[in-house]
């Protein structure tokens, strides 16, 4: 009987504690180096992670990219490398990253589809692994500076775009612009 109680003591003492957080894993992209800023924006959804390199430069300097893990039981795989069909220097994509289920909303506030620094943000969909642009999104009355992309939110068939120094409502008032998806 004291043997018995001595085993459970020691058992519990080897379980994790409630509310303490262990390290997993130490992610990093496949084709990482220095000055990409991988991890700079993340966000997760169940098994999937999006994480952004705003300063990685595969289309030019500070281009940008985002990447995919999923994770399998404890471990943690890249999936994909995400890059705007359109992408070019100083666009910063990436910046900003949101995930709800298959859909991936990147922002890239430097882009200047609408003058300097006006800014875009690209939609991404998956089908089984595989991830594909969907859209460029733009606001109807994007100008300079207002740094569309700084800040996104996808749910479902929404998405939300913020322009933090777009002047609506005076000098860098800032905006958000909602977009819906049909089909």
């Amino acid at each position: 009987s004291h043997k018995s109680h001595q085993n459970s003591i020691s058992n519990n003492l080897q379980a994790p504690l409630d509310g303490v957080w262990y390290e997993e894993q130490n992610i990093i992209a496949s084709d990482g180096d220095a000055n990409t800023t991988f991890g700079g924006a993340i966000k997760i959804d169940g098994d999937t992670a999006l994480i952004g390199a705003s300063w990685d430069d595969d289309n030019g300097a500070k281009s940008g990219s985002a990447y995919v893990f999923t994770r399998t039981g404890d471990n943690w795989m890249q999936q994909a490398k995400l890059l705007p069909s359109d992408g070019h220097a100083d666009t910063e994509f990436g910046t900003m990253v949101s995930l709800d289920g298959d859909t991936a909303l990147i922002g890239a506030y430097w882009d200047d589809e609408n003058g300097n620094h006006s800014g875009s943000a690209y939609v991404f969909t998956r089908t089984g692994t595989t991830w594909t642009q969907q859209a460029k999104l733009l606001p109807s009355d994007g100008v300079a500076d207002a740094q569309f992309g700084i800040a996104t939110a996808v749910s479902g068939d929404t998405a939300f775009v913020g322009a933090n120094r777009d002047d609506d409502n005076g000098f860098q008032s800032g905006s958000v612009y909602v977009f819906t998806r049909s089909g």
